[in-house]
């Protein structure tokens, strides 16, 4: 899909028409209205087709199962002091603003009984159109389980997934920050104004998120970090996704939160079981009791997802290359630069399994297979050689154009580019360009 039309259809506040303006003040109003939750919010402009038609029918609203009180407050106009202050806050801030209404609102996330009226957005809002999978856990992670984080983000997001998590820190500062480095980036989902780094040692990866990922909330921007809003955010990381894995989580881990809302969003779940007696891993060993899919791989979860997967244009080939190459990697049993997150200084020999030989490289730095510029293409496609010759033809081309210029369908040119980026000879750069290293 077009970035500039996705970036159209998700505007900032200040390139509202009236219509979207009307449509947001709305959408205030319900949220703001005192008896009205999310779920009954939904009803409505499920009932009524918008906010807007929700607010002009209120009178109604008895019909659509909810009781007169809320009515009644939306006719008193009480709503509507913490409605004004929380769009003079979006005047203020001028975030990218996606309503229930658009056609860009993610549509796994829109089916939600209590999908959000409005999410701020700060990124690259193509990556609402890709397949998206979550991988969550433990704050206070230990190394191993931090390595086994990196390396399923890594190949996740190498297969074209968009990697979903919660911008806390351990787990999820690992996935986000591995997950950056490749073809599906990854999405953030704040328990925060959109505007508001947290934890402040996270603030790094707040800009990259920024920059190459995307950054989502429902809160209004200046939303100071409240502990409640956190399991209220979780909703939407698994509701945005085809499934979740958890790595690491105690018996009464944050992460199974969103396990638990998974499972009732009919998501799939999954998780790393890790060691028998070590009390970091029995909220995954619970996990797996009650019917989650033990995962060692990333191989197992997209082989798992690969019928869904092919409605996003993810060829089984695609899949059987990345399976292939993780396995290449671990079997080499050498240790990863896996992202900065990590700070592993020397990783334990379990984990040196679990985690890919050639790591993606950091921003501006050139793989050693892309070290001599002479390097022979053996191993490399047809495709991946007009790609290559397209690249070094037109200079870096976002991937729209790039296909057009090598001639490749859209499915042939993502597998293409996957083994490309693997062997080192091409780099993702921000806004879906790409350039030649070879």
């Amino acid at each position: 899909m077009d970035l500039s039309a996705n970036m159209r259809r998700c505007p900032r506040w200040r390139e509202l028409d009236a219509e979207q303006r009307k449509e947001y003040w709305a959408s205030l109003a319900l949220r703001h209205c005192r008896g009205l939750g999310a779920r009954s919010c939904f009803k409505l402009v499920c009932a009524c087709g918008s906010a807007h038609a929700a607010v002009q029918r209120n009178a109604e609203w008895t019909a659509f199962g909810l009781r007169p009180e809320p009515g009644a407050a939306l006719r008193s106009g009480a709503w509507r002091v913490t409605a004004r202050e929380e769009w003079d806050a979006a005047v203020r801030l001028n975030p990218r603003i996606l309503l229930w209404t658009d056609p860009l609102y993610p549509p796994l996330l829109r089916m939600l009984p209590d999908a959000p009226l409005i999410l701020y957005c700060d990124g690259d809002v193509s990556l609402l159109t890709s397949p998206c999978f979550a991988v969550v856990g433990a704050r206070k992670a230990g190394d191993q389980a931090r390595a086994v984080a990196a390396h399923m983000a890594q190949y996740l997001a190498a297969g074209g997934l968009a990697v979903v998590s919660g911008m806390a820190q351990g787990i999820d500062a690992v996935v986000h920050g591995s997950a950056l480095r490749q073809i599906g980036r990854s999405i953030g989902v704040l328990g925060t104004g959109i505007d508001i780094a947290y934890p402040q040692s996270n603030r790094g990866l707040f800009e990259r998120m920024r920059r190459d990922g995307l950054l989502l909330s429902e809160f209004a921007p200046g939303t100071r970090p409240q502990p409640g809003n956190f399991p209220i955010r979780n909703r939407i990381i698994s509701g945005l996704s085809l499934g979740v894995l958890v790595v690491e989580a105690a018996e009464r881990s944050g992460s199974l939160i969103t396990a638990r809302l998974a499972l009732e969003q009919n998501r799939e779940v999954y998780a790393v079981p890790g060691a028998a007696l070590d009390s970091h891993n029995f909220g995954t060993h619970n996990l797996v009791r009650q019917g989650a899919r033990p995962v060692f791989s990333a191989e197992d979860i997209l082989r798992d997802l690969a019928p869904r997967l092919r409605d996003y244009g993810v060829s089984r080939q695609r899949l059987q290359a990345l399976g292939e190459a993780e396995r290449s990697a671990a079997a080499q049993d050498e240790p990863a630069a896996v992202a900065e997150e990590c700070r592993l200084s020397a990783p334990s020999s379990e984990a040196r399994a679990l985690v890919p030989a050639a790591a993606a490289p950091e921003p501006g730095a050139v793989p050693a297979a892309a070290e001599n510029r002479g390097a022979d293409l053996q191993g490399v496609s047809e495709e991946g050689r007009r790609i290559l010759a397209a690249l070094h033809r037109h200079g870096a081309l976002q991937a729209d154009d790039l296909a057009a210029a090598a001639s490749l369908e859209s499915a042939a040119l993502n597998a293409a580019l996957i083994s490309l980026e693997l062997l080192g000879q091409v780099r993702r750069l921000p806004g879906a360009r790409y350039e030649a290293l070879a």
